[in-house]
């Protein structure tokens, strides 16, 4: 009998944090989103399966679905225009080499209607070390990207679990999902 309890008991345990990183990982989401009043048009494709990731004229090498398949993948969507997402160049490079033996991958999508003519300079100008690519129209549209950067989370099982988050709380998420989902 006792130990049918303790089995039962260590099983809980173990399942609670879990449970407690799937909150801390929404917290996070909320608590990191960029713009409070765009919340309501990301948070319907949290917890969901991510959209495709239609991209084409790769620089830095191509990530297939079949590369980001187990992995845990942030998504940049980013301008060449824009300020902030240039200023986000160095920390995405760390972020690559930080986590690059932990089943991370990092993907720029430059794409915001104007500028993508000049992303090949700006990648070789700005030193960006991770893949980067052109979205469709439908790509950017099934993201709810509304505003550069857009940043997304998405785990192991390609679900969407940070959408619209700053810069600074991508590693939060990230750490945050290697408790939860280690390689």
């Amino acid at each position: 009998m006792f130990l049918r309890v303790a089995s039962i008991v260590l099983l809980t345990a173990l399942t609670l944090p879990v449970g407690a990183q799937d909150h801390k990982i929404s917290q996070l989401a909320k608590e990191g989103h960029w713009l409070p009043e765009k919340w309501e048009q990301h948070a319907p494709l949290l917890g969901k399966q991510a959209p495709k990731l239609d991209l084409s004229d790769w620089i830095n090498g191509e990530l297939s679905k079949e590369d980001m398949e187990g992995k845990i993948v942030i998504v940049d969507f980013w301008a060449t225009w824009c300020g902030p997402c240039i200023n986000a160049i160095p920390h995405n490079n760390e972020m690559v080499a930080n986590y690059k033996d932990k089943g991370v991958l990092l993907v720029g999508i430059c794409g915001s209607g104007r500028g993508e003519e000049k992303m090949a300079s700006v990648v070789k100008d700005k030193g960006i070390t991770y893949p980067v690519a052109h979205p469709t129209a439908d790509t950017t549209k099934a993201w709810g990207v509304a505003y550069w950067p857009t940043y997304a989370v998405v785990d192991r099982n390609g679900i969407v679990r940070a959408l619209g988050i700053k810069p600074d709380y991508v590693d939060k998420i990230v750490d945050a999902l290697l408790l939860e989902q280690p390689k």
